[in-house]
């Protein structure tokens, strides 16, 4: 019974002992100053890598040609080929409409229907070569029709021109180009008459031939057409016929 005692008051005495070594450490412990929390490592930037591309190709628009322009006055004839009379003259429909056509072109004052010298369907006149014996011919005076004596030379040019873009060619025979004596006119085969003779389509593309740059007589060396060449319509490559200078 006694030794218990001792032993609490035993335990009590060494209590006593340790309490100035456990104030110590909560001293030192509330002294120390709290651990710095550890920095985290800074990742490294990512690295972006452009990617190249390809360059895109430009699509570049084609160059549409322009088409040609049609020459002014360029209109297909009708392909009529009843039989007129004009006069004295037979003609054919489509003749006379590229004559009155050729009038209104030139826009002058000479009368290109009452000026008519020699039509078509006339054969056997030798000093035409046989141009006139089937369709698609004509001559025309170049005399004032007021004033016979008045040659017109001034509005010869603006006569042919209009013929050539009508559909005709068309030239000037001078004085006794043809025979001792023929007079001054103008001599035009429609191109494309269906009723042409042969003469009158060598006319056009024979050696001589208006299409080859030459006026049209069968002479040789063919001679020049002096008013610079065919003036070439649409219709009339469509039919066949082309610029033919310098071919064979």
């Amino acid at each position: 019974m006694r030794l218990r005692p001792l032993l609490s008051l035993l335990a009590v005495a060494l209590m006593a002992c340790n309490l100035p070594a456990l104030s110590v450490t909560l001293r030192q412990q509330a002294n120390d100053p709290l651990p710095h929390p550890q920095q985290p490592t800074a990742l490294p930037s990512p690295t972006f890598t452009p990617t190249v591309l390809p360059p895109t190709a430009t699509a570049t628009p084609s160059q549409t040609p322009s088409p040609t322009a049609t020459p002014y006055g360029c209109e297909r004839p009708p392909d009529d080929y009843t039989l007129v009379t004009v006069g004295e003259f037979t003609l054919n429909q489509r003749t006379l409409w590229m004559l009155q056509r050729a009038q209104q072109l030139y826009g002058g004052s000479h009368d290109f229907i009452r000026a008519i010298t020699q039509g078509s369907y006339s054969p056997g006149v030798s000093a035409s070569f046989g141009t006139h014996d089937g369709g698609g011919a004509v001559d025309l005076s170049v005399r004032d029709l007021n004033d016979w004596h008045h040659i017109l030379y001034e509005d010869m040019d603006a006569i042919v021109l209009a013929l050539r873009q009508a559909g005709f060619a068309a030239w000037v025979r001078q004085p006794d180009v043809l025979y001792a004596g023929s007079p001054i006119h103008i001599h035009a085969i429609a191109i494309g008459d269906a009723h042409l003779s042969q003469a009158a389509q060598d006319q056009l593309t024979g050696p001589a031939g208006y299409f080859r740059g030459f006026n049209g007589l069968p002479v040789d060396p063919p001679q020049p057409d002096e008013y610079g060449g065919p003036y070439i319509c649409p219709w009339m490559i469509e039919m066949g016929y082309n610029d033919l200078r310098g071919q064979p």
